[in-house]
């Protein structure tokens, strides 16, 4: 799907599925994010980036909220891949020092630090939560 900003004149790309989360599906979905990231001539390191994004954030969908239904958007506007999943749930992420001893909870610290942006916001039907990766590629 192409879109483009009438304000800013910029062509923006994006990709979105309606899905449910689960993790036997997390493989398909970086599979796809992947064919996006060639489509759109990312370099390695921003696929890399792009692809833990998905699955932590898809992980974290199946993991803590209730209703797994969710949508995941890849957009690529100027430069920067967005990766963004919506959920029904109100209960915003916690990013905290993770305790390097456990088995999990260090997902979405460690994509912090590889990520040029993190956040979330609550939206009508729950919240969004995004990852933002700055690109050498300015937006097609």
């Amino acid at each position: 799907m192409t879109l483009t900003s009438p304000d800013a004149g910029i062509q923006r790309l994006s990709y979105s599925w309606l899905l449910t989360a689960r993790r036997e599906d997390l493989a398909h979905f970086r599979r796809l994010a992947s064919l996006a990231m060639r489509e759109w001539g990312q370099p390695q390191r921003v696929t890399e980036v792009v692809l833990h994004g998905v699955t932590e954030l898809l992980s974290n969908v199946a993991r803590h909220v209730g209703d797994p239904r969710c949508t995941l958007e890849l957009s690529l506007l100027g430069n920067a891949v967005q990766v963004s999943v919506s959920d029904r749930s109100s209960e915003l992420p916690k990013i905290t020092l993770p305790d390097w001893t456990a088995e999990e909870g260090r997902g979405l610290w460690l994509l912090r630090e590889m990520a040029d942006g993190l956040g979330y916001a609550l939206t009508e039907d729950g919240k969004q939560v995004w990852v933002r990766v700055g690109t050498d590629v300015p937006g097609v």
